[in-house]
């Protein structure tokens, strides 16, 4: 059976192509989520199709614009490097798929502990997204500083259910740097759980 963005291609007989199927990434990306790879591919196909149609864009054109993708769009806090020692990372996943991704990811890393400073909105479904948190972390909860954002003694005890365990904090920068204080070099911080959590974060 087609998909149906196949199925739609054929009806008005437009040519379909699928990004994954690239198989190298032959340029280095400021970019490091490992979702990005998706991204990256989808860049590429784009290109290809755009040289195709005899755009003339060059290799050192393309190698800087990967390397240089936040300078040149202003795009930030997806999977951000903040800080070395302790590596500090921030990401603007979430919702359950995103999150998903990048707790993935953040299984990866090595570190001897690791600290979550963490904010959510009001109309978020706890469930589905705080399952997705390890319950080894030390959590600092904090509450966005939006009318959307969610209690942060809320999301701390919702958290608790679900064995994440921590102290509240009367915003995003405080519990950063209670993080900061708490944390030893071959520690790692994440900041995350909202776009709005890392947008108050001096990126």
């Amino acid at each position: 059976m087609n998909h149906p963005l196949t199925a739609k291609a054929l009806q008005l007989q437009a040519p379909i192509y699928f990004a994954d199927q690239h198989d190298t990434i032959p340029y280095e990306s400021d970019l490091k989520g490992d979702y990005q790879l998706k991204n990256i591919k989808t860049v590429l196909q784009t290109i290809k199709l755009l040289v195709d149609m005899d755009y003339k864009i060059g290799e050192e054109v393309l190698r800087e614009g990967f390397k240089n993708v936040m300078r040149n769009t202003g795009l930030k806090g997806r999977w951000q490097v903040l800080n070395a020692r302790p590596k500090t990372i921030c990401d603007t996943a979430h919702n359950q798929d995103g999150l998903a991704l990048v707790m993935k990811q953040l299984g990866k890393e090595s570190f001897r502990n690791l600290h979550m400073v963490l904010g959510v909105v009001n109309d978020k479904d706890l469930k589905s997204v705080l399952t997705l948190f390890p319950k080894s972390a030390r959590y600092y909860f904090c509450k966005p500083d939006i009318p959307r954002g969610l209690d942060a003694n809320i999301l701390m005890h919702e958290a608790k259910t679900y064995g994440l365990v921590g102290n509240v904090f009367d915003s995003v920068e405080k519990a950063y740097e209670q993080a900061v204080q708490n944390a030893a070099e071959d520690d790692l911080i994440f900041i995350g759980g909202s776009t709005f959590v890392v947008a108050e974060m001096p990126l």
